[in-house]
């Protein structure tokens, strides 16, 4: 059984190194940044993305799909493709109703992010307002940090993917996970299991993230 590691916007597969360990089983680990690359995508979703994602990969209905945030959103339509299990880590599966932002604009977003304003300006409020202080303060640092110096072209096509409008599908996650302080996504409307932190409970609550997944991994 193959477990599939997918990133939140911004993130990387470090995302992960506090839970990956005890979750064991054979494992891929998914960069988006080198999927998408740097050049525009026309036409991108998350439906054809995670399309590509399961060919490229393989994925069967004998994988699990593990995704923190964007990357929960992106394994919720591979799960539509090819029928596997999948996690959702502080995720949903109608992401734009749950995504906390005032801008509700595909296009807006994208310009701002290609003239450098929206995630500086981000940045710096959720430093002082929000994450000042608290347990996850750095690794929100780090993956604003990405957002801010990374290529521009990579951060709009993963926008693309939370943003860009796409069709209904019929599926439900194996398991839901999620935190009630969660400051970048609401909690899922359907049935969840409460974890405690933020939306890093990953790296800063591993132990009660570990535990429901491996209870799911044992039950199916």
């Amino acid at each position: 059984m193959r477990i599939i590691f997918i990133h939140g916007l911004g993130e990387n597969e470090s995302i992960f190194k506090n839970i990956a360990p005890a979750i064991g089983n054979e494992q891929v680990f998914l960069n988006v940044w080198d999927i998408l690359g740097n050049e525009k995508h026309e036409g991108l979703n998350v439906f054809n993305f995670s399309k590509k994602i399961a060919e490229q990969y393989n994925i069967s209905s004998n994988d699990w799909v593990i995704g923190h945030s964007m990357g929960g959103w992106i394994a919720y339509y591979i799960k539509h493709h090819t029928g596997c299990r999948i996690i959702q880590i502080a995720s949903a599966t109608n992401i734009m109703d749950r995504f906390i932002t005032p801008i509700r604009s595909g296009k807006i977003a994208y310009w701002l992010t290609r003239n450098g304003v929206v995630f500086n300006n981000l940045r710096k409020w959720f430093e002082v307002r929000k994450y000042n202080g608290m347990p996850s303060q750095q690794i929100f640092i780090e993956t604003f940090t990405r957002l801010v110096k990374g290529n521009k072209e990579c951060v709009v096509s993963q926008l693309k993917i939370i943003y860009e409008p796409v069709q209904a599908i019929e599926a439900e996650p194996d398991l839901r996970l999620h935190s009630l302080k969660d400051e970048l996504l609401r909690p899922p409307k359907e049935p969840f299991y409460e974890i405690p932190g933020d939306h890093f409970a990953l790296i800063t609550h591993p132990e009660e993230v570990i535990k429901p997944i491996l209870e799911s991994l044992k039950n199916h």
